[in-house]
């Protein structure tokens, strides 16, 4: 009996029992460091990506900030990559890409979860920075187990009414640049013996888009890139996948250029049309937090058997696809 009642309240008194340095945004210009503070009441090691290190590009803004700070908030260091420039020197209209003030903002969000940030202001069609902004990240955060490959742009021209600059654009930075975080990321994944490659796709790169040529051809190019990828690196228990979108809360979906090419005026009007098709109602389409949530489990170890996988998260919009 003594033992019994020992024992419950050993079990009794661990059920009530709760239960680093901070890098700041990091450029060749600057740094500094804050203190953590653990999320009470939620131990480290309960944390899906708990001592992981990520670089995620396109991170200023939209699907690659909620990657970012998903995945500061399950316990992975992060470098988070962007040009923070509103064009890029690229034929961007109908939306701007993000800018200075939005890339602090996002780094200062991932801080604030205690862990360490790095920021990397650099353009993913450069593949010397490229390279050289992976080895910052494994000498700075002491390794790298996962990629994200975020970044992309949308330029919305038919294909008779583009021009060659447009097409280059769209090509360099949605297929040229995912293939250079790809390269730039696997010595260091290597050298940990195994790692995570994330590119994202949409549901674009299944199927054909009126009034946007360019960009469900590059979101096809990121598939057959993805697969091959994921056979080629399997040996090296490095797993690569896409994710494939559905219609997302982001500046680049809710754009003048994006009704433009949808022959229609207000967002409204976007919801009416594109949720026909839609089979799940709970919202009109989806939050960035959404894709997160599957880079995270995609970046874990409960996805460590799956590769080369495109994982459509899109509101059930791929149930009519045909195969």
């Amino acid at each position: 009996m003594r033992t019994q009642a020992s024992r419950r309240a050993l079990i009794k008194n661990a059920a009530m029992t709760a239960t680093g340095v901070v890098i700041g945004a990091i450029s060749p210009l600057r740094s500094h460091e804050a203190v953590a503070q653990q999320t009470p009441l939620q131990p480290a090691t309960s944390k899906l990506l708990a001592g992981k290190v990520a670089l995620v590009t396109g991170a200023a803004r939209g699907i690659g900030r909620a990657i970012a700070i998903d995945f500061a908030r399950n316990g992975a260091n992060v470098a988070l990559l962007d040009l923070g420039d509103p064009t890029g020197g690229m034929a961007i209209s109908g939306y701007r890409l993000s800018n200075e003030r939005e890339f602090d903002e996002a780094v200062a969000a991932v801080q604030a979860l205690g862990v360490k940030a790095l920021k990397l202001k650099v353009d993913v069609r450069n593949y010397t920075a490229m390279k050289e902004a992976a080895e910052l990240t494994a000498r700075e955060l002491g390794g790298l187990d996962i990629a994200v490959a975020s970044a992309g742009i949308a330029i919305w021209t038919t294909i008779e009414g583009s021009n060659e600059q447009q097409w280059k654009d769209a090509i360099d930075v949605n297929i040229n640049g995912v293939f250079n975080t790809i390269q730039a990321a696997i010595p260091h994944m290597k050298a940990r013996q195994g790692g995570r490659i994330i590119t994202l796709s949409s549901i674009g790169g299944r199927q054909g888009v009126v009034g946007n040529g360019a960009y469900p051809t590059t979101k096809w190019a990121v598939i057959g890139l993805t697969k091959s990828a994921a056979i080629e690196l399997g040996s090296s228990n490095i797993t690569v996948n896409a994710i494939a979108p559905g219609p997302v809360n982001t500046p680049l979906y809710r754009s003048q250029g994006q009704l433009r090419s949808m022959g229609l005026k207000t967002f409204e009007e976007q919801d009416k049309v594109v949720g026909e098709f839609l089979p799940l109602k709970i919202k009109t389409a989806l939050d960035p937090e959404d894709i997160a949530d599957t880079a995270t489990f995609l970046a874990s170890d409960r996805a460590k058997t799956i590769s080369g996988e495109v994982i459509d998260v899109a509101l059930g919009y791929n149930a009519s696809y045909t195969a």
